[in-house]
């Protein structure tokens, strides 16, 4: 069973008329935003450009009763093409990311109904209900419903999702657990655990890691799909340390799948830190290693090296304008390419900013021999109107061997 999203709006359309009266007898509270983005982009090799225009709502109502415990949530937006009539694409105009009525009790029970993302592990996001057991920084939750259609976010009865989860909050850490059933027509189509943590032994040290592991559905066994850890240490003002690693996956759908998938494996280590030489200068770096475990490839082209090197100044020749200066080397599985970026920025009485952005890329193909080199340039600027009313207006162009790119892009937004 489908239903168009333009429906849902509909139904929003309701439930705010009917809350709004609500808001008058019982002080209930409204907060959200609403915005109006424009995008246009004309692209040499392409015959046609594009012109699209969306806008978003953001919809908070709390205190919708007189214990002050039940409240209501949207988000959405509405997409328009302005532009080629040819433009197509696999996604709804219309989206709804959230759209349900909440309910907190005296401390202890927490209710959703909708569409949500469970509360404290935002794993999944159902068409349904979610029930947590809270006590003063822990809890344990159940979700379960209809999943929103993959390729179009609607409704779609196929997909369901279900699952249960664990939450604990401390003064120097969290950490989150759950696992979660996704089925397809009545069968088995994911299974997986999920894990994510934060921990800060110290001022100086912080620790952050997150991992999925998947059940395989035709011999049981449980594989990793995709972790990242990441160790920090930064020991005063003046410098800091990070190191990492990432591993990645591709994730398989047992039943609404109709393609075979290769589940080989990418992995990344990084290394990064920065040094303040001075309180206006300072200088950073990075290095990367990344390897792809892909049985297509050849050898030579399972590894990649990406070196950075950068400056950056707080407040060039006393002007308050930043400056941020970087080169980036990289060997990337048969290519290679080398980037020079500079970056001016700069705010006025703290309601207008100023953003100047400037590239060279040079890239060439260990495969084909094939060289280009991409000149990209972009300005950018956010006006404060008000506490409430904001602006941003930004402009890119792209130069390459093959192709020009102009893109122009705007946004509105009031929030309240």
């Amino acid at each position: 069973m489908k239903t168009s999203s333009s429906v849902l709006y509909t139904v929003v359309f309701f439930i705010i008329v009917i809350l709004l009266p609500s808001g008058r007898v019982s002080g209930a509270e409204y907060h959200g935003l609403v915005s109006m983005d424009d995008y246009y982009s004309d692209d040499s090799s392409s015959t046609n450009d594009f012109h699209l225009l969306t806008s978003r709502l953001r919809l908070d109502a709390e205190k919708l009763n007189k214990a002050g415990n039940i409240a209501f949530h949207f988000e959405g937006r509405q997409r328009s093409n302005l532009g080629s009539s040819d433009y197509s694409s696999s996604s709804r105009n219309e989206r709804i990311d959230i759209l349900n009525l909440e309910y907190t009790g005296k401390g202890k029970v927490y209710m959703a109904a909708g569409r949500l993302w469970p509360k404290e592990m935002y794993v999944e996001r159902v068409d349904g209900i979610n029930l947590v057991r809270q006590w003063s920084n822990s809890g344990i939750g159940f979700f379960a419903g209809v999943k929103p259609d993959p390729y179009t976010q609607g409704f779609n009865s196929n997909y369901t999702a279900g699952g249960a989860y664990y939450y604990l909050h401390k003064k120097n850490g969290s950490a989150n657990f759950a696992f979660t059933h996704n089925g397809y027509k009545g069968k088995t189509d994911r299974q997986y655990l999920y894990g994510q943590t934060s921990y800060f032994p110290s001022t100086k040290i912080s620790l952050f890691g997150t991992m999925t592991a998947d059940i395989d559905q035709t011999t049981k066994d449980i594989s990793l799909s995709n972790a990242i850890v990441e160790l920090s240490y930064r020991p005063d003002y003046w410098k800091g340390l990070t190191v990492g690693y990432n591993y990645f996956r591709a994730i398989r759908f047992y039943q609404s799948m109709d393609f075979d998938l290769d589940t080989n494996q990418q992995q990344s280590y990084y290394i990064q830190g920065d040094y303040r030489l001075t309180d206006k200068y300072s200088l950073y770096g990075r290095f990367n290693l990344q390897t792809l475990n892909y049985n297509s490839f050849e050898q030579q082209l399972m590894s990649s090296t990406t070196y950075q090197i950068g400056f950056r100044n707080d407040n060039l020749l006393n002007s308050r304008i930043s400056m941020d200066l970087n080169t980036t080397k990289a060997d990337s599985y048969g290519s290679r390419y080398d980037t020079y970026e500079i970056q001016f920025s700069r705010y006025f009485n703290d309601v207008l900013q100023l953003n100047l952005h400037s590239a060279y890329l040079q890239s060439t193909s260990d495969i084909t021999n094939y060289t280009d080199s991409t000149i990209t340039y972009d300005l950018s600027g956010y006006y404060s109107i008000s506490r409430m009313w904001n602006v941003s207006l930004s402009y890119q162009g792209i130069n390459a061997k093959d192709y020009n790119t102009n893109t122009i892009s705007s946004r509105i937004s009031y929030k309240f």
